[in-house]
């Protein structure tokens, strides 16, 4: 299996974000954290920013009793929160998701800070946050200390993937480019990907088609995508 151990708090907070709708950002975001929590000796944190697109709790197969845009909206209103904020899902996972949400949209400053304590808390936080088109989302960015971009490792998913990132400067942190294989795909523009990976500075990770999965076969996937989770794993750790 990769090796994702991780250094003593405060870890890392990785960002994972989708170039387009369905590119795999959720996936990827559990995948990188559930095998993290079955090898790390500390609390591994995967959390989601909502939205209609939220997926995390879905591959992890538990709810958070609040999101992190409910809990980030209670503490901006002064409103107290006790207990557990996370669930609890595989080899002691930490899960801060719920269901879609269509009208919780977060806040940004509370965000910040959430995130921040979660990095003194935590070995690794992972946090999918989307397509980075909500304040909350892009105060997670601000947090966070490495970022994937996550696109479908074909021409179009390349020209989507370009679309977006010319609009937007490279970053602070460390990136990866992850590319996912697509079905019916048999040969990857590889060329066009280094092309973008290098024009973005970032380090380029191909990463096999996964298939479908469901909450208790994260070692399936995790086996197909070994090497691509060894890079990645290399990343955070520089």
């Amino acid at each position: 299996m990769p090796d994702l151990v991780f250094r003593a708090a405060p870890g890392p907070l990785l960002a994972v974000a989708g170039l387009s709708g369905g590119a795999g950002a959720s996936t990827l975001a559990y995948l990188i954290a559930a095998t993290a929590a079955a090898h790390s000796p500390g609390p591994v944190l995967l959390a989601d920013t909502g939205g209609p697109m939220a997926g995390v709790a879905e591959r992890t197969g538990v709810s958070a009793p609040r999101t992190l845009a409910e809990l980030t909206e209670r503490l901006a209103a002064g409103d107290p929160v006790s207990g557990c904020v996370w669930a609890r899902g595989e080899h002691g996972l930490r899960v801060l998701a719920g269901a879609p949400q269509f009208t919780v949209h977060g806040d940004r400053d509370a965000a910040r800070r959430v995130l921040t304590d979660a990095r003194e808390a935590h070995a690794l936080s992972v946090v999918d946050v989307g397509t980075l088109t909500r304040p909350i989302e892009q105060a997670a960015l601000g947090v966070a200390t490495h970022l994937a971009w996550v696109l479908p490792a074909s021409e179009s998913g390349v020209a989507r993937a370009a679309r977006v990132l010319e609009r937007v400067v490279p970053l602070a942190q460390p990136e990866t480019l992850v590319a996912r294989a697509e079905p019916g795909v048999h040969r990857p523009p590889v060329r066009a990907l280094a092309a973008l990976a290098d024009a973005r500075r970032a380090r380029l990770v191909l990463i096999p088609a996964l298939g479908e999965h469901t909450p208790g076969n994260v070692g399936e996937l995790a086996e197909r995508a070994q090497l691509a989770l060894a890079a990645i794993g290399g990343v955070l750790r520089r």
